[in-house]
């Protein structure tokens, strides 16, 4: 089957082409790995808050899937199953480490990045700033209470799918992302002063 081909076939094909040829063609598999790394990647980031270690938890991750891929049975998708082992294999490596996540890292973006021509520099300075804060804000908190806030209000997941990944009912999938909000608000106010 030629690469092309591998690019359309939905995710479940894929997984059937990857458990009848095993180990002897991995070329379905570097389909998936293409599709997800990113997500994966940031879960693994949104705990660890280091890249290099959300790169080396990445691999861990695919390397688990591989391994155990002839073991999905389909019960939920497996973009779902996918980040559950992600987040599980982050879990697992905080508790191994036996303390928190590092602090987020600090990325200084140029000045043509973060202000386009029609804004003064005044104002991007505090947009940027605001976004720092916001960053600092989530970094404070603890990883699985950012992971839903993400999930929710960066990807825009529904509440269904959210309980679902996190193996919880639907009402405690709300009631956490409430809390998170709400523990972001008090960070972000912590760290302004307010």
């Amino acid at each position: 089957m030629e690469q092309q081909a591998l690019v359309d076939l939905s995710d479940v094909a894929l997984i059937e082409v990857c458990q009848q040829r095993g180990t002897k063609d991995d070329r379905p598999f570097q389909e998936l790995f293409r599709r997800y790394q990113s997500v994966v990647w940031r879960v693994c980031y949104s705990y660890m808050r280091n890249r290099e270690d959300a790169e080396d938890l990445t691999q861990d991750v695919f390397f688990k899937v591989y391994r155990s891929l002839h073991q999905f049975e389909g019960r939920s998708s497996f973009k779902t199953w996918l980040y559950r082992v992600a987040i599980n294999t982050c879990q697992n490596e905080i508790r191994r480490r036996g303390r928190r996540p590092q602090e987020a890292e600090t990325e200084m973006e140029t000045i043509a990045e973060i202000m386009p021509s029609s804004e003064s520099v005044e104002k991007a300075y505090q947009v940027q700033y605001k976004r720092e804060m916001l960053a600092e804000a989530l970094a404070n908190l603890d990883p699985d209470v950012s992971e839903i806030l993400y999930m929710k209000d960066m990807e825009g997941r529904p509440y269904n799918e959210i309980a679902n990944m996190l193996d919880i009912g639907v009402s405690a999938a709300k009631m956490r992302v409430q809390r998170a909000r709400l523990a972001l608000q008090v960070q972000y106010r912590m760290l302004a002063g307010e």
